[in-house]
């Protein structure tokens, strides 16, 4: 008599750039997680900044078991923490999180701040308006996202059930 295991691994974060706690002297453009496994579609992952504002993601790529967020805009001076949600590719959940710190030095301008404030109050009306639209896709991105890892995990479970009644 012969009895088959079978072994299921989850993914952990093995790697990251930036990693927890760096303080980087540069704008940041890209976040890269690294798992010790591979990773399935539906995972992701979401950036905010201390006082709990979300930074649009142009981008996030899953490859094996890579995960990468392209920010739209190069993350300047503050801190930020990352929250990741990914799949493992036994199927189970997994999430964590880690905080980073932008400290680039700022070159000093004074007259292109005193030539320019025409300029800038408009940029400031047309942002707020795509800002909003952004946050609006964000969310709706977001309730997708996770209305489609509760799909996935009830079908897990499901088929679960079903096979150890198919084995009764």
């Amino acid at each position: 008599m012969c009895i088959s295991t079978t072994v299921f691994a989850h993914s952990h974060l093995s790697e990251s750039n930036p990693t927890d706690g760096d303080v980087l002297s540069e704008p940041l453009s890209e976040i890269v997680l690294e798992f010790d496994g591979d990773i399935e579609q539906g995972s992701f992952m979401d950036v905010t900044t201390t006082d709990g504002k979300d930074v649009e993601l142009e981008e996030i790529i899953i490859n094996e078991s890579t995960l990468t967020g392209t920010v739209a805009e190069p993350l300047t001076n503050g801190d930020f923490q990352v929250n990741w949600n990914i799949i493992s590719a036994d199927g189970h959940p997994m999430e964590g999180e880690f905080s980073f710190t932008v400290d680039s030095e700022v070159p000093e301008s004074r007259e292109e701040v005193t030539e320019d404030p025409v300029e800038t109050e408009e940029t400031e009306v047309g942002d707020a308006t795509e800002t909003a639209e952004q946050t609006t896709d964000d969310e709706e991105s977001s309730s997708m996202t996770t209305i489609l890892i509760v799909i996935l995990v009830v079908i897990v479970i499901v088929g679960f059930i079903l096979l150890i009644k198919r084995k009764k």
